[in-house]
């Protein structure tokens, strides 16, 4: 028959028992704490990415209004320029022959550059028969102008049919196919009077 256990053995035993689950209760109260104390450092950063990502979406948002803004200011220097552009073409390379402009553009560089003592007069201009390029890009328009002129306004003409084509300038495109010229004295003046006929090409757009 078994012996009976002591009381003194009972209160030992429980002491054992008290002091495992006191051990038991502190690694499991460490481990929540633990647990916890990683979960607020995790939530933590969230939290912070969250706020920087918040602070980024309003920048973002502050950036896309002004690059909007930005854009439409843009467009309407944009929209502006092509109506220039667009009109300035229009001039330069325009759809039709407009022979009409362009002896109107003759008459008018006549009248800036003549002068007294240094003459610039067209006697003559006589269109001649619409053209066309090989490759049938561009169509051109032959005319044969007769002029008597100063030397000086002789190469401001020169010029003038040189810069033929610039869109700052605004002068219809133009080459020379061909100048005979002949030299006169005249009497009136110290200079040498050029009379030249000279043959132009004005081009414009196959349309």
């Amino acid at each position: 028959m078994p012996e009976k256990e002591s009381y003194k053995d009972v209160v030992n035993r429980q002491k054992k028992s008290i002091t495992f689950y006191a051990i038991l209760c502190v690694v499991f109260g460490g481990l929540i704490v633990a647990y916890s104390y990683f979960k607020w450092v995790d939530y933590s950063l969230y939290r912070e990415a969250v706020a920087a990502n918040e602070a980024n979406v309003e920048i973002l948002k502050s950036k896309k209004i002004n690059e909007s803004s930005n854009y439409q200011n843009q467009k309407v220097v944009f929209d502006e320029l092509t109506d220039e552009i667009d009109s300035s073409l229009k001039e330069v390379f325009p759809a039709q022959n407009n022979y009409t402009e362009l002896t109107r553009s003759f008459d008018q560089f006549e009248n800036a550059t003549d002068s007294k003592n240094s003459p610039f007069l067209i006697s003559n201009i006589e269109y001649q028969d619409i053209q066309m390029t090989e490759d049938e890009a561009y169509k051109y328009l032959p005319l044969r102008m007769t002029i008597s002129s100063s030397e000086e306004n002789f190469t401001k003409f020169l010029q003038y049919i040189e810069k033929s084509g610039s869109l700052v300038d605004e002068v219809r495109l133009m080459d020379i196919e061909s100048i005979h010229m002949s030299f006169s004295e005249d009497e009136s003046t110290t200079s040498n009077t050029i009379n030249f006929s000279v043959k132009i090409n004005a081009y414009y757009q196959n349309i």
